[in-house]
């Protein structure tokens, strides 16, 4: 070391006695000391360089703050050790939260400023990954003066971004203590994206709610929670809040757990999340035959952008701007019926659409526009979870072309049961019908719902195999009671086997499945054969069917839709056995 240089820091170390934390301004360079901490930072202007500890004489090296203007994101994967609060430390000195790397130096039972959360919680929104765009250019404060010289460059930063603001007289108060609610609020605003309703009394009673649902607190009484907040405390929660957003799938299911929490101010069950990944992570997938051909089906479409199942990221929750665009590219697959074009209904036209990623907003709108997802009180709400009961409801409302009853309790029973009906769920889905969907489920409930749709339009196609009844082309007329009647075919081969359980019918352009019930043997080759007829779409059970089979020829035959009061009875025509006719009773 030069003399001139130990000379320098004699000198410092005399004004740091005499004139203890001031700062001392040598053209564009300020020497900032602080005696309680023994450090020594020379601000140039840019930021804030940390270059020494005054110990006994001696200098050691010190390390860079940074400039407060970009960051640096810690992308390296750090296994931190000892306590929570060593571990945030460590953390938070590691991504320039903070200078000091010691409980001691940190102060961490002393309350913290707004000018010294303005660096952490900013430094934290860099270090996070949190976008760096400005919001709010209004940061030149009245009071700047007074803000420690080291930190100004923090203070206005934090506040071109959203995070932190001034009162309505302009004064950033940076020496005021922040309380637990107020760093909260701020924390649950950076992680929703948006500010919560702070109407209610008190004013910080949803961020309460929704920071006792990410579990950054345990407190139980919101009275005490609204006091100061220690600097051991700020660095604890942003450790928590730290292990949540570094996780996408926790982020995003915690996401969601904020948007499960009701009006009346609960939350969901806390814990069924996070058991429920628990569970999802220790669940082998990866040979799953149906899952991954749902997967490749929705790449051909361009419904996903990943080929494999662990791209898929089956066990995700999906959101509402994500389901808005699925959707909407599924109702195009199979153009279904509702008409889009035109301008834009003004229901349509939402509040909070800027919320929504810029590549997803043209499918929130189409989504809407098409009547399958839409919000109340002109909100979409893009960022927030979907039901597995709302997202059936869009996909049978585009089967069927129009709501059905919603008036039941529960109110989507009739979705269950269409969607049961039609293989893509099963009972079990009742449990969770109203819990938030996962990519998983999406998939599956797509792919079904399309196999099932093929199926229903193959069958509803002018040949199927194992039709015993087929109406003959252009025979159909109105009979003597003005009701419908024409010729038909009939494969006897097929009715008199025994062995034979399922076959199809076709009256006047309708195909139904039937289900043998019963055959009646009398002689040989003369017996009843029963059956039950069950709807393509639903398959339910509509009512029943019966043939008299005599030699090879069906004396008579019946086909009953009691739901409807309508009966179809088949009979001979003269002499021949090629077809017979058959009438509406």
């Amino acid at each position: 070391m030069s003399k001139k240089l130990l000379w320098l820091l004699l000198i410092i170390v005399t004004v740091c006695v005499i004139f203890p934390a001031k700062a001392e301004t040598t053209g564009n360079f300020q020497i900032i000391i602080d005696p309680i901490t023994k450090k020594i930072s020379i601000n140039t202007g840019t930021g804030t360089i940390t270059t020494g500890t005054i110990t006994t004489g001696t200098v050691s090296t010190g390390t860079t703050a940074g400039t407060g203007t970009t960051g640096n994101v810690n992308t390296t994967t750090t296994t931190y050790t000892g306590t929570e609060f060593a571990q945030a430390l460590a953390w938070m000195y590691d991504n320039e939260l903070t200078k000091y790397d010691n409980e001691i130096d940190y102060r961490p039972d002393d309350g913290l400023t707004r000018e010294e959360a303005a660096k952490i919680i900013g430094q934290a929104f860099i270090a996070l990954g949190y976008t760096q765009s400005i919001k709010n250019t209004l940061c030149t404060f009245s009071d700047t003066s007074t803000i420690n010289p080291t930190l100004v460059e923090f203070v206005t930063n934090a506040c071109k971004r959203g995070i932190f603001k001034g009162t309505t007289d302009n004064k950033f108060f940076p020496t005021q203590k922040l309380t637990r609610p107020q760093a909260m609020a701020l924390l649950v605003r950076i992680f929703e994206g948006k500010v919560s309703n702070e109407s209610k009394i008190p004013r910080w009673g949803e961020y309460y709610i929704k920071w006792q649902a990410l579990w950054l607190t345990t407190l139980n009484s919101q009275t005490s929670f609204d006091t100061s907040i220690t600097r051991r405390e700020m660095a604890i929660y942003i450790y928590r809040f730290r292990n949540i957003v570094s996780n996408e799938t926790i982020k995003l299911m915690m996401l969601n757990k904020l948007n499960g929490i009701v009006a009346t101010g609960q939350s969901i069950n806390s814990g069924i999340l996070d058991s429920f990944s628990s569970l999802a992570d220790s669940i082998n997938i990866n040979n799953d035959p149906e899952l991954l051909e749902s997967i490749r089906w929705m790449n051909d479409n361009g419904l996903t952008n990943f080929k494999t199942i662990a791209e898929y990221r089956a066990f995700e929750i999906l959101n509402r701007e994500q389901a808005a665009k699925i959707i909407s590219l599924f109702a195009n697959i199979y153009s279904f019926w509702q008409d889009s074009s035109g301008a834009l209904p003004s229901e349509c036209i939402f509040k909070d659409i800027s919320d929504a990623d810029w590549s997803l907003m043209t499918y929130v709108e189409k989504a809407c526009q098409l009547g399958i997802m839409k919000w109340s009180n002109g909100y979409f709400t893009p960022k927030g979870t979907i039901n597995k009961s709302q997202f059936i409801a869009a996909i049978i409302r585009l089967f069927e072309g129009k709501k059905l009853d919603e008036t039941t309790i529960p109110r989507r029973k009739n979705y269950f049961e269409k969607a049961q009906d039609m293989g893509m769920i099963g009972p079990a889905d009742a449990v969770t019908f109203e819990n938030p969907i996962t990519r998983y489920e999406v998939a599956l409930f797509l792919y079904r719902f399309k196999v099932k749709y093929q199926i229903l339009q193959n069958i509803n196609s002018e040949t199927i195999q194992n039709q015993i009844v087929s109406t003959v082309p252009w025979s159909i007329t109105t009979g003597s009671n003005n009701m419908p009647e024409s010729n038909v075919y009939v494969d006897l081969n097929l009715l008199q086997n025994g062995n034979f359980d399922v076959w199809y019918i076709e009256i006047f352009g309708q195909r139904y499945k039937v289900v043998k019930s019963n055959t009646k043997i009398y002689f040989t080759n003369n017996f009843e054969r029963y059956g039950n007829i069950f709807s393509l779409d639903k398959e339910e059970k509509i009512w029943t069917t019966k043939f008299l089979i005599s030699n090879l020829a069906i004396l008579d035959g019946n086909i009953r839709f009691d739901t409807w009061n309508v009966t179809y009875v088949i009979s001979p025509i003269g002499n021949t056995k090629a077809y017979y006719k058959i009438q509406q009773k």
